[in-house]
């Protein structure tokens, strides 16, 4: 029910790729509970995605972060990344991890996939900064030019929503004269220097594109 981008109120705490590393992230926890209290402190936390492969615990990163997300709501914000896909899951490990847990139980991994496809795809912070997992696209303009993507598909290799998820900055070196150049390390999607991204914060008054990936 959430919208493609997810209005968020400063003070926030922004977490990128955890990538199935449990413990790494109750370490995170642990910088930002109240130990007197043994509670989250007054603010709101952002997550741009990455939750599973790679790491031996993607399942309970999930489970733990889905925990949170109904019981706070309003205060927690799953944001999508590029491994939240079938076809990244099946490349890397989560869907192997899935099956050797739940007894090779497909309806499991299903909706595991079901709730990925649902994860909003980008953040406004407090009107200042723009974020999302991978970066921008050509085709990006203004915010609401990212309320228009049908999210609630597998990720395409090409187009709009895959450059959310996929794109990356160009080098230091090229940035400052840079526009858009294809990816080829990702093999999708695209790399992106300092003239769209100005252009963007110019059209959209946001200071800051803050990104994970």
């Amino acid at each position: 029910m959430e919208p493609n981008v997810i209005k968020i109120k400063e003070p926030v705490i922004i977490v990128g790729d955890i990538h199935g590393q449990f413990y790494d992230m109750i370490h995170m926890f642990e910088k930002v509970v109240d130990n007197r209290k043994n509670t989250l402190p007054q603010t709101n936390m952002l997550f741009l995605g990455d939750y599973v492969d790679r790491g031996n615990y993607s399942i309970e990163v999930c489970i733990f972060l889905f925990s949170l997300k109904i019981n706070f709501p309003k205060e927690v914000t799953l944001l999508r990344g590029n491994h939240e896909s079938v076809a990244m899951t099946e490349h890397f490990t989560f869907r192997e991890e899935v099956l050797r847990k739940y007894d090779n139980d497909e309806q499991v991994f299903d909706a595991f996939i079901e709730a990925f496809e649902a994860m909003p795809i980008s953040a406004d912070v407090n009107g200042d900064y723009m974020c999302m997992h991978g970066g921008i696209s050509p085709e990006l303009e203004t915010v609401d030019d990212i309320l228009q993507i049908d999210r609630f598909i597998e990720p395409p290799l090409q187009g709009f929503l895959c450059d959310l998820l996929w794109s990356d900055p160009c080098a230091d070196k090229e940035a400052r004269n840079h526009k858009f150049s294809k990816n080829v390390e990702r093999e999708c999607s695209w790399k992106f220097g300092l003239i769209p991204v100005k252009n963007i914060l110019k059209t959209n008054n946001f200071l800051s594109i803050i990104r994970a990936h």
